[in-house]
């Protein structure tokens, strides 16, 4: 593959995906509610790291253990003999969102552990069961150990908070309280163990260190033989140590079993079966994760929080993109909860309207990264959009915020237009990279579609605007037709970019596709001019397709290597080949990411890619409707 000297020039100016390491491919282990994420569980039961949202600092707040020794362990031994195969754990989700290990030693022991994040509290349950197998009893010590090192501020990157790391142990609350302080409290971390189980004393913490805290609790138990002994650790989030204890002595109330019943609960009211059970557990575990990891509530002020990945392995993570948000993440959403998802609108137009169309936001709506993207501006109209078809809630625009946003849009968008071409510009593409020419078709037909929901909500009276926009799009429409049609390899085709004065560019960007053309409603699936430029990304006439290996699919110059992202604009086009690629593609942990190997289907780039799962969720979903014979939706 050669490239032009514009394209270098553009591969120059870009801001291109980090490869992941071999050390950052490899699994770990994630679950959470709104309020903690645990992006890092490790293959021995650590959990690495622990953060939460805070809209005051605009980004996430992470607890941190050190390289060696993780913020916690789980610690068990019989008869004062470590367990050796802690490090040996079977692992599994326990409906496609709770992470569960087991291991047996013969007719010895068993171990059981599971971490639940009930939804709604500010906490979650690390549980351990042990139970003994043999025919004499034995001393069990069952308990936790850990290390906090860092407290880090993350936008994009981690980055280490000066100030005071305060940790001890409150007697009232029976709690271990990590605090971390740059003046005022920031965030708090409580942690508490609970067993019904009686001990020779009461289970205490023993703390040590200096620049790193250490800790551990590992209290002793005579376990018969046939009997089962559970242990286990509350861990509550709050501001300050009060609030984080008092959140634990919460948890304890409410107690594990109920609250786990709670979480599953939850967890199964909103899945989605399918009758293949492969993409049914891929597409529930990646709906989940959008909706965990995509959005969650500011510890601070308990805003809704719209953001790309709550994972630290994600590269840009803890910040907004309204593509993002609006295109991928929000038809998973949907799936969920319908309630949240207006909640979501509500927020995005009251928080992020004055930066609209603009590359990235920080959390609060300030503007992170700069750069206009036409596709981003289109989001909001088709994000709203799709919300009433969905949902047939049409109040929304009653709400003062959305139909003076959807003026406000509507103005930006119209500032775009270019009246020589006909076409409304761009800076940037879909991946965030500079364009070779200012008028992408695929951008266009978004904003085309926009256009045609206006003008339906004109003739409805629910909106009004000076301006004719069923004019306004039939004109646009005319004129993708006319001047960004061009003949291709396969026959008359779409272009994806044209200049206005005969240029044109052939090429296709997966985190925004031509095969979505018909999917957003611009064109027919049937349409011959869809299925020539369909054909044409899925040729080797397309120097970014990967045809001739074990993972098939798109790239693009941002990331060279298949997107799980094209794989779900596959199925969205009709083209089955999608649905083997993602079935079979190991990804992250059967988590979305940015881009696959090729040769092996792992994560290549872009691990954790929390808003993409949403979209992926949602074709999946898609695909088993149109499958079923059933209404889009």
């Amino acid at each position: 593959m050669t490239e032009t000297d514009a394209e270098k020039k553009i591969r120059d100016l870009m801001t291109a995906s980090p490869g992941l390491t071999a050390e950052e491919r490899g699994v770990l282990f994630l679950t959470g509610n709104e309020y903690l994420s645990l992006p890092e569980i490790g293959r021995s039961g650590e959990i690495r790291s622990i953060n939460l949202l805070h809209m005051g600092a605009r980004g996430l707040l992470e607890f941190r253990g050190a390289e060696k020794q993780p913020l916690l362990a789980p610690s068990i031994s019989i008869d004062d003999e470590e367990l050796p195969g802690v490090k040996r754990l079977s692992w599994d989700y326990r409906q496609d969102w709770i992470p569960r290990f087991t291991i047996k030693s013969g007719g010895y022991y068993s171990l059981e552990g599971d971490i639940f994040a009930p939804p709604g509290h500010r906490g979650c349950c690390y549980r351990l069961r042990l139970t003994n197998l043999s025919s004499a009893p034995f001393t069990a010590k069952t308990g936790w150990r850990g290390c906090w090192s860092e407290f880090n501020y993350l936008v994009f990157n981690r980055r280490p908070i000066k100030g005071v790391r305060a940790v001890k142990y409150d007697r009232w609350t029976g709690s271990l309280l990590l605090e971390a302080r740059s003046g005022l409290p920031l965030a708090s971390l409580a942690l508490a163990l609970h067993t019904e189980a009686e001990t020779e004393q009461t289970p205490t913490w023993e703390i040590s260190g200096g620049r790193e805290t250490l800790y551990q609790i590992t209290p002793g138990f005579e376990v018969a033989p046939g009997a089962c002994l559970t242990v286990t650790l509350y861990i509550a989030v709050n501001l300050e140590f009060d609030g984080a204890g008092t959140t634990a002595v919460d948890l304890k109330r409410r107690g594990a079993d109920a609250l786990a019943d709670e979480t599953e609960r939850w967890l199964e009211n909103r899945r989605i079966s399918l009758a293949d059970k492969d993409l049914d557990t891929l597409l529930n575990r990646n709906l989940f994760f959008n909706y965990f990891y995509a959005l969650g509530r500011a510890l601070d002020d308990d805003s809704l929080v719209p953001l790309t990945s709550r994972s630290p392995r994600y590269y840009v993570s803890a910040a907004y993109w309204s593509r993002d948000t609006l295109l991928w993440s929000f038809p998973g959403l949907l799936l969920v909860d319908r309630s949240v998802s207006r909640e979501l609108l509500l927020t995005v137009f009251s928080r992020h309207l004055d930066r609209a169309g603009e590359h990235a936001h920080y959390i609060n709506g300030t503007l992170l990264y700069p750069g206009f993207e036409l596709d981003q501006l289109a989001a909001h109209f088709l994000a709203l959009k799709r919300y009433e078809e969905v949902t047939g809630d049409l109040s929304l625009l009653e709400e003062r915020t959305i139909s003076t946003g959807l003026t406000r849009l509507v103005e930006k968008a119209l500032e775009q237009f270019d009246p020589e071409s006909g076409f409304y510009r761009t800076f940037l593409d879909p991946s965030d990279d500079p364009v070779l020419y200012p008028f992408l078709i695929y951008d266009n037909a978004l904003l085309q579609c926009a256009f045609n929901y206006l003008a339906a909500l004109q003739i409805a009276g629910r909106w009004e605007h000076p301006q004719d926009f069923a004019g306004i799009s039939a004109s646009l429409q005319q004129t993708i037709y006319r001047h960004g049609t061009v003949k291709g390899p396969h026959g008359l085709m779409y272009a994806w970019a044209v200049d206005g004065k005969g240029r044109f560019q052939l090429y296709d960007n997966p985190p925004g596709s031509l095969q979505l053309l018909a999917f957003y409603g611009f064109c027919s699936h049937e349409e011959q001019l869809f299925r020539n430029t369909v054909r044409w990304i899925r040729s080797p006439d397309n120097p970014h397709f990967h045809h001739d290996c074990p993972f098939i699919g798109t790239g693009s110059l941002h990331a060279p290597n298949p997107w799980p992202l094209a794989a779900c604009n596959d199925i969205l086009a009709l083209n089955e080949s999608g649905l083997d690629c993602l079935r079979h593609a190991p990804m992250d942990g059967g988590f979305c990411c940015e881009t696959v190997d090729p040769l092996t289907g792992e994560a290549a780039t872009g691990a954790a890619f929390a808003s993409a799962a949403g979209f992926l969720a949602h074709a999946l979903w898609w695909r088993h409707r149109k499958t079923a014979g059933e209404n889009d939706g």
